[in-house]
């Protein structure tokens, strides 16, 4: 993913995204290909050969408790979970069983989960894996030496806020072994969307035996996955081998084609990428997490064998611009409509790379890729907006001399800055003026997330945890999330839409919920909260060799456990 901004807001992985790119699958020879040029996921790649990852992180860690990766992730190399992603190229992300038999029952409205494990299950040292393994895996996420990771099951299980972890011998009752293979999640309320909870890391089994030094256990953990941790240098390299005990025909989300994988850490990020355009040695079967810069990109395009090797996502982060309700001047809906309708997406695209490496213009929260997507536009002025709409929705307001402040985190990236400058020029057309207040990124968080006023508009990105409407807009529009370090950065509060957003969370049938968070979008957008400018794309370069390398739509980043090396 081309991202030059990284801060992480208000939790899970909703980010400040400045650059996100797109094109074509990589690698797509080697599979079935349409017409339109998008490639179909291979249900197989070739065994064998080295795999090497080259990572810009100064340590990669396997320990599951305090992660953010999402299932699709190096992770998940060594770890399994109870339910898994599949992806595609082509079409949505969908839940699938991992450990477990199936994605979870639930008999009484979805407060209470059971899950069954499937059979002759065995960790890397040849014991079994059982719900017991699975429950303390989920129980040391609470001890307060693992700080951060996804913690949305921290929340939901009785009695979850007074745990701190089992390693003063106490156990979360919540969290029930019913036998071996059999595990029940008692949650505090109906939560329709557990069974995608329970993909996250925190829920990897971990035998209580093995886990007697807790603070270093990720660098030699026990492997329920295909592969095993059998060489660690902390910030240097890890070395992953085949775990003799792991069995495919349990397993429908690992290909596990390579042999091994060696991690490189700590590398520099543009060299990593420059390593894979050279595309020499070891690096012609080599993947990253590498960032590509708007430079690297005009030699990547000017050559097709490199463009060829660029995997690109459909969709990605959702980026937009928060009016704060809590401002005077924004008070009036039809102010907030004018904006919608004046704002110049297409020179914001364009600022973003255009259509091709920034992304498409957006007049909806929800990104494509989500299940319930639908698209529509309550503000349709065209890519280049419609100066006349907005000016007379302004007169029916009966504003003059509008003005408006714009905080952004300048420090971010020199993006930010352009963006900034081009909304102020777009507005400006419309008779409305934007004075730009450009803060260090602490400073802008902490106004944004604060709950009051001190700013009419800012600009912001968010990227979802998991394939649902609630992902996005529960943490940015529900009334809950206003102040305290809340993503809702517009201090948006509609009584309907917070009964709305509790209705959805709490349908078990994620078909149905789909359909809900989609009529939510729509009503959030008839109050015009924001203003969406693009669902930002995503890039990342591989090695000549290297297989079944893409991004899906969701998410925006190449499923790593699905890779081969075609030498």
């Amino acid at each position: 993913m081309v991202n030059r901004s990284r801060k992480v807001l208000f939790g899970g992985l909703a980010l400040v995204v400045a650059l996100v790119v797109s094109g074509c699958n990589a690698n797509a020879g080697p599979t079935e290909s349409t017409s339109e040029g998008t490639a179909t996921a291979m249900e197989s790649v070739p065994t064998g050969g080295t795999l090497h990852y080259l990572s810009r992180r100064a340590n990669e860690s396997w320990e599951t408790a305090n992660a953010q990766m999402v299932p699709t992730s190096r992770l998940r190399w060594v770890h399994r979970g109870l339910t898994s992603w599949q992806t595609f190229p082509d079409k949505e992300t969908i839940l699938t069983p991992d450990l477990a038999t199936d994605t979870g029952t639930t008999d009484d409205g979805g407060q209470t989960w059971t899950f069954t494990l499937k059979d002759d299950l065995l960790f890397s040292d040849g014991t079994p894996i059982t719900a017991e393994d699975v429950k303390y895996g989920v129980e040391r996420s609470f001890a307060p030496m693992f700080q951060g990771g996804l913690g949305y099951h921290k929340t939901l299980l009785v009695g979850a806020e007074d745990y701190e972890g089992p390693y003063d011998g106490e156990e979360l009752d919540s969290i029930e072994v019913v036998d071996d293979q059999t595990i029940v999640f008692h949650l505090n309320r109906p939560f329709g969307n557990w069974p995608w909870i329970v993909s996250m890391p925190a829920f990897a089994p971990v035998p209580a035996a093995a886990d007697t030094e807790p603070e270093t256990y990720g660098e030699h953990p026990v492997a329920s996955g295909p592969y095993m941790v059998t060489e660690y240098t902390k910030g240097s390299q890890a070395v992953l081998e085949r775990n003799p005990h792991w069995d495919q025909k349990t397993d429908d989300v690992r290909l596990a084609g390579p042999d091994k994988i060696i991690v490189d850490m700590g590398l520099n990020n543009d060299t990593i990428v420059q390593r894979l355009i050279d595309d020499k040695g070891d690096d012609k079967d080599a993947i990253s997490n590498a960032l590509i810069s708007p430079s690297q990109f005009q030699r990547i395009e000017s050559d097709p064998s490199i463009s060829d090797r660029l995997a690109n996502g459909p969709s990605g982060y959702f980026r937009y611009i928060a009016l704060n309700m809590k401002s005077p001047e924004l008070a009036d809906v039809r102010v907030r409509q004018a904006l919608n309708f004046a704002l110049n997406k297409a020179e914001l695209q364009s600022v973003y790379g255009g259509p091709k490496f920034g992304g498409e213009i957006s007049s909806t929260i929800m990104t494509p890729g989500m299940p319930g997507y639908e698209e529509f536009n309550l503000y349709d002025g065209g890519d280049k907006g419609d100066v006349d709409k907005a000016k007379k929705l302004l007169a029916e307001a009966g504003v003059t001399d509008l003005t408006l402040s714009l905080t952004y985190p300048a420090d971010a990236s020199a993006i930010e800055e352009k963006e900034a400058l081009s909304i102020k020029n777009s507005l400006a057309k419309a008779g409305i003026t934007v004075e730009l207040n450009g803060l260090d990124s602490d400073t802008w968080y902490e106004l944004i997330s604060s709950g009051g006023d001190g700013y009419d508009l800012t600009t912001s990105g968010w990227g979802a945890d998991f394939p649902s409407g609630m992902s996005t807009i529960q943490p940015l529009f529900a009334s809950s999330e206003i102040g305290n370090g809340g993503g809702n950065a517009s201090n948006y509060s509609n009584p309907d839409v917070d009964a709305a957003i509790d209705a959805a969370i709490s349908e078990p049938d994620l078909d149905k919920a789909g359909e809900m968070w989609a009529a939510i979008d729509k009503q959030i957008m008839e109050d015009a909260p924001i203003v969406p400018i693009l669902v930002q794309r995503t890039q990342a370069l591989a090695g000549s060799n290297i297989v079944n390398y893409f991004i899906p739509a969701y998410p925006p980043f190449a499923n790593e456990l699905v890779v081969g090396i075609d030498e």
